[in-house]
């Protein structure tokens, strides 16, 4: 049977110098040492306990969690364009029938749906959202078409 000073022993790990030589060595064993080294270094937390492998440990599933998060937000995202371009084809059967304050709202609608997209980017972990170009046009355009419909309707 073995001692708790042998289950104490397996349970320590050793205090490295955490810095970018040793990230280096340790990322010369993945796939991508290059992308290994500059992810791990990019991140702040790689360095918030100098020395500990263990924690280092951790980081390395925290940005796993931060990847996987992100690509459900885009996939929400997704589903949020999908929505507005049902939305948004519906407005020409409101416009058809001259019901422009419903077209408008029924815009108004799918742009805020967006913007509901740019906002999940903001919740941790913060990051700048990938499609921010494409959702600020998309925006601005509807405000073009709030400013059309406002003037039809007077």
């Amino acid at each position: 049977m073995a001692s708790p000073i042998n289950y104490l022993s397996i349970l320590v790990i050793p205090l490295l110098k955490l810095d970018d030589a040793y990230l280096r060595s340790l990322c010369q064993k993945t796939s991508d040492p290059n992308f290994c080294f500059t992810t791990l270094k990019a991140n702040p937390r790689t360095f918030a306990a100098s020395g500990d492998l263990n924690h280092l440990g951790l980081v390395t599933i925290a940005i796993l969690i931060d990847t996987v998060q992100d690509k459900t937000r885009m996939e929400n995202c997704q589903y949020d364009y999908n929505n507005a371009l049902k939305i948004l084809r519906d407005v020409y059967a409101s416009f058809s029938t001259q019901n422009y304050n419903g077209a408008k709202s029924l815009i108004i609608n799918a742009g805020n749906g967006l913007a509901g997209c740019d906002q999940s980017y903001k919740d941790p972990p913060a990051r700048t959202s990938p499609i921010l170009d494409a959702l600020s046009k998309v925006l601005k355009k509807r405000d073009i078409a709030i400013v059309v419909f406002n003037t039809i309707t007077g």
